[in-house]
């Protein structure tokens, strides 16, 4: 994460918190998944479900609202490309911090539009 900048530890301390909230969220949400797990479910637990999901789309406006996806995806660009030792990646990084508009442009070109789906693994 040094190598990333000192951006990057800010970028993964605002996840903690979304991620694990998420992680809680997407297991209350499961009943409302599909019309079979909806009808599989108890009252109680489609009620906690149609909360779950009005939370889940919160959380999602705010994490939008706040610009997180284009932080995290800034982020990830920078831990994968390592120490900023040449000039152009050093130009880069300051044209990002200049116009960051242009590249969430770019990056929503470049990304498949619409949420991405979550694999669950399956347990035996």
């Amino acid at each position: 994460m040094r190598e990333a900048g000192p951006r990057a530890r800010g970028a993964a301390e605002a996840a903690r918190e979304p991620a694990d909230r998420l992680t809680v969220l997407l297991e209350e949400a499961a009943p409302a998944a599909g019309l079979r797990t909806r009808l599989q479910a108890g009252p109680a637990a489609r009620d906690a479900a149609g909360r779950a999901v009005a939370e889940l789309r919160r959380l999602l406006a705010d994490a939008e609202r706040d610009g997180l996806r284009e932080r995290f995806a800034q982020t990830s660009v920078d831990l994968l490309r390592g120490q900023d030792a040449e000039r152009a990646a050093l130009a880069a990084g300051a044209d990002f911090e200049r116009d960051p508009e242009a590249y969430r442009r770019l990056f929503e070109e470049l990304t498949p539009p619409g949420p991405v789906p979550l694999r669950r693994s399956r347990r035996r």
